[in-house]
């Protein structure tokens, strides 16, 4: 028979039908300027929010109060 794995399945409207597993991440630069506070209101529309930026990045991340421009964070919604 023929195989096929869950990427080869789709709907009959020609759609994939596997479930995206892996929720969607942004990705932000650190310009000069930028504090974790900022980019936290400027991604979930509060400030205090810059926890989940600094967890998700917390590898990259010694201080929250220190980020440094050209630093990569992922921003999970």
């Amino acid at each position: 028979g023929t195989e096929t794995t869950a990427a080869d399945r789709t709907d009959r409207a020609g759609a994939s039908t596997t479930a995206q597993t892996t929720p969607p991440i942004r990705a932000v630069t650190v310009q000069p300027g930028n504090t974790l506070w900022a980019i936290a209101r400027d991604h979930y529309g509060e400030g205090i929010l810059y926890v989940r930026v600094f967890q998700a990045n917390r590898d990259l991340i010694r201080n929250p109060d220190l980020i440094y421009p050209g630093q990569v964070f992922s921003v999970p919604d």
